[in-house]
């Protein structure tokens, strides 16, 4: 995708915009001129047709002959409100207000999509020719569309998916499974963490860290973070100490660009087929939630498009799970837990972990706004994190919550 005048987003100012519109002749395959008084549905479609093709500029507040009537009627709230109800998969976008002449414009900057094709709430699927938008009805094209989201996905999952834990690796007897998260982030423009990544303070997370457990490491490696948690006492079936392959932590890695992976262990002891589950929600939810808070910021939520998200469980042997809960749980919790089991037993039998699962089994979750809107949960940084570290897996196998 091109730049306006060869500059950085980022860097854009009003005198950018004014130079564009005296040096472009029209509306060409890049960019497209609306007036204020647009409807939502037209606005969608050139969104779409950018997203769907190699992404464009909408100059909002700008007529068809390039002179400047100004914006009153949009606004950027608007334009994100409309975005995000209209277009399916949420697009890669973001809004810069400028004044021009005492006018404001609105720019409108679409990316390229990497989960193409990109559906307005008519069903509809349109691209970029010329200097126009227009619907796709070839097979051909639609094809084209979904090869390029296959190959994005593809690309995804080589970077948010951790290798399995092969049984040739000599994985000790006391390790009964696993559980895997990743997701891959769009954000509508850098945070200060993806600005400042190699010089991160990684400092307050160490200090945290070294309140809540005994056991951790912090490390640079390539382009990530990676920080693990507690030491796994690997054991043979005689009980003495064995090496421990690689992957076989508890861990999280957080990328450059925001996209993380994880995993936690299922640990039961030795000859016993239960295995405390409690450590999968301290974890992902508490632990691993908070360090990449700490990194993200707070305000996380106002520049998030979306997330594929990914979840598995691997379960090496069979076990049943139960909650053995920490210290520090409240007695109400504790007497809650303790009979969680024997309660499932008596109603649904012995809650037997035997398979494996994905979720999705197909393709990705896509998170969005749109996410919490069909679910009626309030969209805020808060529950975005909560939504992103969750997993279908944290209470595994209990029908019933705890009474």
């Amino acid at each position: 995708m091109i730049n306006i005048n060869n500059k950085n987003w980022d860097k854009l100012r009003s005198s950018d915009i004014e130079k564009l519109l005296t040096g472009i002749d029209d509306e060409n395959f890049f960019f497209e001129f609306k007036a204020d008084d647009e409807t939502p549905p037209k606005l969608i479609k050139e969104i779409s047709a950018f997203a769907n093709t190699y992404g464009g500029y909408i100059l909002l507040g700008v007529n068809d002959n390039k002179t400047i009537g100004g914006c009153t009627k949009w606004t950027e709230q608007r334009i994100h409100t409309v975005i995000h109800d209209s277009i399916t998969p949420t697009p890669n976008f973001d809004v810069k207000k400028f004044k021009v002449n005492g006018n404001v414009i609105l720019v409108i900057k679409i990316e390229e999509g990497t989960n193409p094709p990109y559906i307005t709430n008519k069903g509809q699927i349109f691209e970029r020719v010329s200097s126009g938008s227009f619907p796709i009805n070839e097979s051909s094209k639609l094809a084209q569309l979904y090869k390029k989201r296959e190959d994005q996905l593809t690309a995804i999952k080589n970077k948010i998916e951790l290798p399995l834990i092969e049984i040739a690796n000599k994985i000790p007897d006391n390790i009964y499974g696993y559980l895997d998260i990743g997701f891959s982030i769009v954000t509508s423009q850098p945070t200060i963490y993806q600005k400042n990544f190699f010089k991160l303070n990684i400092t307050p997370i160490a200090e945290y860290l070294q309140k809540i457990c005994e056991d951790f490491s912090i490390s640079q490696v390539g382009y990530s973070y990676l920080f693990s948690i507690g030491n796994v006492m690997a054991k043979d079936n005689q009980g003495n100490l064995c090496q421990i392959g690689t992957g076989i932590h508890n861990f999280m890695e957080i990328m450059a660009d925001g996209s993380i992976r994880c995993r936690v262990l299922l640990i039961g002891e030795l000859n016993d087929n239960s295995v405390d589950i409690t450590t999968i929600g301290y974890h992902f939810s508490i632990v691993f939630q908070k360090i990449y808070e700490m990194i993200i910021g707070k305000n996380f939520s106002k520049i998030f498009i979306n997330a594929n998200k990914f979840e598995r469980l691997t379960v090496l042997k069979q076990f049943v799970p139960f909650y053995k809960l920490l210290k520090n749980d409240s007695d109400e919790d504790k007497k809650r837990f303790s009979q969680y089991l024997f309660d499932h037993k008596n109603k649904y039998g012995n809650n037997l972990m035997i398979t494996s699962n994905r979720i999705p089994k197909n393709d990705y979750m896509i998170i969005d706004k749109k996410t919490f809107s069909n679910f009626k949960i309030k969209y805020n940084s808060e529950n975005l994190l909560s939504e992103l570290f969750s997993s279908a897996f944290l209470n595994l196998g209990f029908i019933d919550p705890p009474q």
